[in-house]
This record gives C-alpha cells, sequence and structure tokens, in this order.
C-alpha cells in the first residue's frame, strides 16, 4: 500500500508541475541569487559555455 501512495503522489507532482512549468521557473529565476546560480551552474558545464560564447561573439 505504501509503493501505492508514493506513486500516486510523485504523479500528481508531475501533472501539476507540467502545466505550469514555465510560470514555475519564472518565479525561481525573477529570484536575483537563485538566477545568479543557474547562470554560474550552466557556465561551469564547458559544452553550454562554448555555445554561448561562440554565439555571442560571431
Amino acid at each position: 500500500m505504501n509503493g501505492w501512495i508514493k506513486w500516486l503522489v510523485i504523479g500528481s507532482f508531475i501533472l501539476f508541475l507540467l502545466p505550469n512549468r514555465y510560470r514555475i521557473l519564472n518565479l525561481l529565476l525573477g529570484n536575483f541569487l537563485i538566477r545568479r546560480f543557474a547562470v554560474q551552474g550552466a557556465m561551469s558545464i564547458p559544452a553550454i559555455r562554448s555555445k554561448f560564447i561562440q554565439s555571442t561573439f560571431r
């Protein structure tokens, strides 16, 4: 019974999250500190950093 409840909660969370994903993302990235950490994290990945640098300095 415990496993069913876990999957029901996960499914409910996904059903709420999917239609509202952009609203939640905008809410999170509207915060300066969270946005700063997200950008720092993304720029620490070499593939993302090189794509960004290539598209910026063409």
